[in-house]
């Protein structure tokens, strides 16, 4: 009786359907952002599994902290080693659910950029090993020529510097190492032994240029061939991968793009992506102010061209211009861009001018030198094997491709830890003067070879030797066996059908059944900032619906009060006829119940209608840096069942509650008040 009572008023009031239509509204909401957040949370997981991190991560349960994918302000954690890691991997690929065990180390380090002389030293001293020919010689000859006129432009900014400042010892031996590099017998010599003249100008010339630049290098140490085989969206750019047991580099493409690439080149990249956003230059002045920074460029980049390229790239510029000139007042030319030549341009700086242009300051092949964060810290040359992204998920925007890998042995000298045979050498070494090396374990610091050895006569002369440089290196291969007392945490790839949190409790099992101190984290532990970005979608939601409830919950009060005062003589007449106030009271929130729950069915059926429509064949996710945290380029949101479930009781709730006061006060109305109060009404 009271629902056919709560049925047939709410078809008699039209305005009570108010109520129902906030409901609805908020049910559609939130429908679309509990999808929203779940495709969020499913994307970032996925991404974070298939890139590196794994579904779960192992390591030392003596470790102070956890492992982590993403270094925060504070480095690396501190962890301890896995012990005996090769029976470790060993017992959990035996664990049923375990598919791969790829050994991890996140840390990060500094990859210095040299000057224009060096690229300039370089350029040379690759022409000077080439095998002998008159091309060679006529070559060495137009470079040398390069060479001096840059050496001549040294020695006047080396006079005003002196002129402006005091000298010091180090200048005037500067200043002495200049003349000779000026002098005729100097270039004489380089014609017959141009290394050792090439290796003097690095030594003492180049570095009156600047010290260059430097940047940071985010890398994960791992097996790179196992890595490769466990993670199916790695994909090699270019390059090759390193055979097993030897040390190397691999670039992430993404950082490759940005921080490797000629910055010129890398603005005229973001140009384009902004014009495929709809972008113009007429009415973005951002887009302006990316060609005036190109623009400023380029006395820097005319200072690092070889004569060879200089001469090819005018020529290039001659013919894409259809005008001669110098090479400077052409590429300015070349550079002022608006909406009408932006596309020719950009074809002809990629496939005219580029070939002839220092496009990457590294390419697969090459070597670098890798430091770690501090000053002192040693430095080792490391090869540059090639350069890998993941597949789908995003490109030189996205968080994935923009971690290096490299090679456990590197990634241990690089933190000051030392081998097996290493250790074995220097507690012998410590034995050997009477020192206990069980009080600490000897590290690199310990042991550390001087990184320079300057040799100063008592007067210098300009005869005097040139510093000598020991360079920090490494054997390019290494025994795999020596890295494995030294894993911090390894990845778990596990199969498409286990469940990852049985696949930790049996890991726990079986540590503690063998002994061994293991313990795990999934994705959210290891995730770092990514974790929190998760975290803060889900707490917006919770902030909107919070707000979108208070709204829905004043209004439908304020809308139903209106609604109890008009309907006190209709109360008053069914108390009079015996309806008891606790039966009006109820009778009143089953209509409230009725708003609520039929609003939030249609609110949820067109929440789904509307992401049906919108995601039937998926959603384009044409921003890079968000096809991490959506699982891909293509975002396909789904509804579970328990958003309907979240959505219903929850809009119901609220509709509820604001039904609650107005019910109250309508049922608490006497008889023969409600009856006066129609007369008066009426």
């Amino acid at each position: 009786m009271l629902f056919h009572f709560a049925l047939q008023s709410v078809r008699s009031r039209p305005r009570s359907w108010l109520v129902g239509l906030l409901a609805a509204s908020m049910a559609a909401l939130l429908t679309l952002g509990l999808s929203l957040v779940g495709s969020i949370y499913d994307g970032t997981r996925l991404s974070m599994i298939e890139s590196g991190a794994g579904h779960l991560q192992v390591y030392n349960a003596n470790s102070a902290e956890g492992p982590q994918m993403s270094l925060g302000p504070g480095g690396a954690p501190e962890m301890v080693p896995l012990p005996d890691y090769a029976r470790t991997r060993e017992l959990l690929l035996g664990v049923d659910g375990v598919r791969d065990v790829v050994p991890l180390e996140v840390g990060t380090g500094r990859v210095f950029r040299g000057n224009y002389l060096d690229e300039k030293l370089a350029a040379v001293r690759d022409v000077a090993r080439a095998p002998a020919s008159a091309e060679k010689d006529a070559r060495l000859g137009r470079m040398a020529d390069d060479l001096r006129r840059a050496l001549e432009r040294v020695a006047r900014d080396s006079r005003r510097r002196d002129e402006a400042f005091s000298q010091s010892a180090g200048s005037a031996e500067d200043a002495r190492a200049l003349e000779q590099a000026l002098a005729p017998s100097f270039w004489a010599r380089f014609v017959a032994e141009p290394l050792p003249v090439l290796e003097f100008l690095e030594n003492r010339v180049a570095k009156q240029v600047g010290e260059g630049e430097s940047m940071y290098l985010d890398y994960v140490g791992t097996d790179l061939g196992g890595f490769a085989k466990a993670f199916g969206r790695f994909e090699l750019v270019s390059g090759e991968l390193p055979p097993r047991g030897t040390r190397g580099l691999l670039l992430g493409q993404a950082v490759y793009e940005r921080s490797f690439k000629l910055p010129m080149a890398v603005r005229l990249d973001e140009l384009k992506r902004e014009r495929e956003r709809g972008a113009t230059f007429a009415g973005d002045e951002r887009l302006g102010t990316q060609v005036e920074r190109s623009l400023a460029e380029i006395p820097d980049l005319l200072s690092r061209l070889d004569v060879e390229r200089a001469t090819a790239l005018r020529a290039a510029l001659e013919a894409v211009l259809g005008q001669p000139g110098e090479l400077e007042p052409l590429l300015e030319k070349f550079w002022v861009l608006d909406d009408g030549n932006f596309d020719a341009r950009f074809q002809a700086f990629y496939g005219t001018l580029a070939p002839h242009l220092p496009l990457y300051r590294v390419r697969p092949g090459d070597t670098l030198v890798l430091k770690g964060t501090l000053d002192n810290d040693p430095g080792v040359a490391v090869k540059v094997w090639g350069t890998y992204r993941f597949r789908g998920l995003g490109g030189d925007g996205s968080q994935a491709n923009g971690a290096s890998l490299l090679d456990l042995a590197t990634v241990r000298h690089l933190s000051g830890r030392m081998t097996r045979e290493q250790m074995e050498e220097a507690k012998q070494l410590l034995a050997a003067v009477g020192m206990d090396s069980k009080e600490e374990a000897p590290s690199f610091d310990t042991f550390s070879p001087p990184r320079m050895l300057d040799v100063e006569p008592a007067a210098p002369t300009e005869d005097a030797p040139a510093p000598t440089f020991a360079r920090a290196s490494l054997p390019p291969t290494f025994d795999a066996a020596d890295l494995e007392d030294g894993i911090f945490h390894a990845a778990l790839v596990l199969t498409p059908d286990a469940d990852s949190d049985a696949v930790a409790e049996r890991i726990q099992q079986l540590a503690q059944s063998k002994g061994v101190p293991l313990a795990t984290a999934d994705w959210r532990e290891v995730g770092g900032f990514v974790t929190g970005m998760v975290g803060m979608t889900q707490v917006l939601l919770v902030a909107l619906g919070g707000m979108m409830g208070l709204f829905v919950l004043g209004v439908s009060a304020g809308t139903l009060l209106l609604l109890a005062r008009e309907r006190v003589g209709e109360v008053g007449t069914l108390r009079a006829v015996g309806m008891q106030r606790r039966d009006v009271f109820f009778g009143l929130m089953l209509e409230g119940l009725v708003l609520g729950a039929v609003g939030s069915l249609l609110g949820h059926g067109l929440g789904a209608a509307l992401l049906w429509g919108l995601g039937a064949d998926g959603i384009a996710v044409r921003d890079e840096a968000l096809q991490f945290f959506l699982g891909g380029a293509v975002l396909r949101p789904e509804l579970a069942a328990w958003h309907a479930a979240v959505v219903g009781v929850g809009v119901t709730l609220v509709v509820l509650v604001a039904t609650w006061i107005p019910a109250w006060r309508g049922s608490a109305v006497t008889p023969a008040v409600a009856m006066r109060l129609r007369e008066m009404d009426g």
